[in-house]
């Protein structure tokens, strides 16, 4: 037999080996692995630009917010707090608007896994003015589709 015959014959004859007497091939095992399941929502909000405006009502101040959710789990918006400090950090005054008000204004207070959302703009009535070295606080309330309560604040000041 020559050496190419030989070397066709053994490479023919490794799939048989192994296979016992039986004849059957073994049935493969499949392996799979899930995602960990994720325990809490991982969200940021961003500022997107603030503006104030007088009114005869008081202070009309409009926010817009992005917030994206990446860890895979949905959440519902709570509320959205603004706060406003004097140049002092002493306390000047707080609006809020729920997830009912957020409806009235959006359409919906939900922000989906792995998403972007962008509130543009979200308006509160304030007395408050605003004036250089003041700060505003932002505090978004959420709870994620596992029952976790994730509030996050940003601040800025007023150059």
């Amino acid at each position: 037999m020559n050496r190419n015959a030989f070397a066709v014959l053994l490479i023919a004859s490794l799939p048989l080996s192994g296979c016992g007497g039986g004849g059957t091939d073994p049935t493969p095992t499949t392996t799979t692995t899930s995602a960990p399941a994720v325990s809490r929502a991982d969200i940021s909000v961003e500022v997107l630009g603030f503006a104030a405006v007088g009114s005869g009502q008081g202070n009309l101040f409009a926010i817009g917010l992005r917030m994206t959710e990446r860890a895979g789990l949905g959440a519902n918006i709570n509320f959205i707090r603004l706060e406003v400090f004097r140049a002092t950090g002493e306390f000047e005054e707080r609006q809020e608007i729920g997830a009912n008000d957020l409806i009235q204004q959006t359409g919906s207070n939900r922000l989906e896994a792995r998403a972007t959302r962008e509130l543009n703009p979200v308006v509160f009535t304030f007395g408050a003015t605003i004036k250089k070295g003041r700060t505003l606080q932002v505090t978004v309330g959420f709870t994620d589709d596992r029952g976790n309560r994730i509030d996050i604040v940003g601040r800025f000041v007023f150059s």
